[in-house]
């Protein structure tokens, strides 16, 4: 049934209050809810940068920030070849903290916390930086003082979903990729993806273009869109450019740098 509706009355109202602009908005339902830049930062694998240390509260043994049960890292990778080292091989790299533990109380000391971003993405996957503007998303390790005061031992025993499904039930924002049937990669997504594109010898499946000598440019790609089926069969080796251009990837991003290395590969004469 349509309704008609005489506003006239109201806005005059309105008006003689001195109300000079009225905006209009919708009324239509909507089953997304909003995020703020805050939730989209502290879900994302570059994390919310922490300025004041005093944010950050252990509470249940493991941290908090703003109510949101956090990991605190550091994106920066730009001391002497570090951010190279890490690419080559993540155990290289910083370690992401999960307590209060030692390694952290020596940088509060050195009065180093401000450098932290704290992230509750559960993939393992973080965004480094190093002081040219490089970037790259790297499978960064544990500290094992965390992991030892955690009473996690062996350390190979941890993996990051099931650390915040351990405490998700003290928080009241759950961390992304908790309680969604098969979302995320896999715990092992590291060692399967370095795996397959040793099998592949660096190369790009789509264009050929060899990355051994680059291999942080080659991703391994879910073809049905499902990162839990690690079948070969829905496994592809792509370069970043290759990557960035499949379905429903408009949002992934290839730095200039990136693509000008993967094309002088692709085109090396």
């Amino acid at each position: 049934m349509k309704l008609s509706v005489d506003f006239r009355a109201l806005f005059t109202a309105v008006k003689k209050m001195g109300v000079e602009k009225i905006t209009p908005i919708s009324l239509l339902p909507t089953n997304q809810a909003i995020k703020t830049d805050f939730e989209v930062q502290i879900n994302s694998r570059s994390g919310f940068e922490v300025s004041n240390i005093e944010d950050v509260e252990v509470k249940f043994g493991v941290f908090t920030y703003n109510g949101w049960h956090v990991l605190l890292f550091i994106p920066d990778h730009s001391y002497g070849s570090t951010f190279d080292r890490t690419i080559e091989d993540s155990s290289q790299g910083n370690k992401y903290h999960l307590t209060d533990c030692s390694t952290l109380e020596n940088m509060r000391q050195r009065g180093r916390f401000q450098r932290y971003h704290a992230t509750n993405n559960t993939e393992g996957i973080f965004t480094i930086f190093d002081a040219y503007g490089r970037e790259a998303e790297v499978a960064l390790h544990a500290c094992k003082n965390c992991l030892r005061q955690l009473g996690y031992y062996p350390y190979n025993t941890f993996n990051l979903v099931g650390f915040f499904e351990k405490y998700d039930s003290h928080f009241c924002n759950l961390p992304k990729a908790i309680n969604q049937d098969k979302a995320g990669y896999h715990q092992d997504w590291e060692n399967i993806s370095r795996q397959y594109r040793e099998s592949h010898q660096y190369c790009c499946e789509q264009c050929g273009v060899n990355l051994t000598s680059h291999k942080h440019l080659l991703d391994v790609h879910h073809k049905n869109g499902v990162k839990q089926d690690n079948r070969k069969d829905n496994l592809i080796a792509l370069c970043k450019i290759c990557h960035s251009e499949q379905d429903s990837h408009g949002h992934y991003y290839v730095s200039l740098m990136d693509r000008q290395i993967i094309e002088s590969l692709r085109s090396p004469f």
